[in-house]
């Protein structure tokens, strides 16, 4: 089950819609349903995961809530494994919020992701920066698809988990074994981090 806290109308719920629901946070009623759905982590003997995608514009809010309410306490005692990523960009800003995040969790997985897709320098602070940049360490790094590639799996007909199951086998070779080395490069990253 995924929630999508982007209102825009360009979140995860158009990749998803049959399994999205979007949140918006300024609502309390949105912000209880939320984070009980997730405590409920059991339906008809099934366990279930759920993925939050949480805009930008909406992170301080969301960890505000999480923090308040005490929810990773509570996913704690009934067992619910909390994992967040935080798609890192080069800026200071977006490296200091990725530290005020990591330094809330207690029980949680925290993994900074680097998309490399997205063209970005590396960050260089200023000189009357350098204080301020946060020791953080890259945990995964998305390479790069080529654009045909990028095109394909960004189709919402296109499943991850099919492809690997032996499905989309209308792809040629090249393409094929791009989303194998990409898939294989994510696998062993998480692997050795481990």
């Amino acid at each position: 089950m995924i929630f999508d806290t982007d209102l825009s109308g360009n979140g995860i719920v158009n990749c998803f819609p049959e399994k999205t629901r979007s949140i918006d946070l300024s609502k309390v009623s949105d912000q209880v349903f939320l984070f009980d759905t997730m405590l409920e982590t059991e339906s008809d003997g099934k366990s279930i995961d759920y993925v939050v995608d949480v805009s930008a514009s909406e992170l301080n809010r969301f960890f505000r809530i999480f923090s308040d309410i005490g929810f990773e306490r509570g996913a704690f005692e009934i067992g619910l494994d909390v994992h967040v990523c935080y798609i890192i960009s080069w800026t200071l800003k977006s490296l200091k919020n990725a530290s005020k995040i990591r330094d809330i969790l207690v029980d949680s997985q925290f993994t900074v992701v680097r998309n490399m897709a997205i063209e970005a320098l590396p960050f260089t602070p200023d000189p009357e920066e350098e204080s301020q940049v946060p020791n953080l360490e890259i945990d995964l790094f998305l390479n790069a698809l080529s654009p045909e590639v990028f095109r394909i799996i960004d189709n919402k007909q296109f499943s991850f988990a099919r492809f690997i199951e032996g499905g989309h086998d209308n792809l040629d070779y090249e393409m094929r074994a791009e989303i194998w080395n990409f898939l294989e490069d994510v696998h062993n990253q998480i692997r050795i981090g481990r």
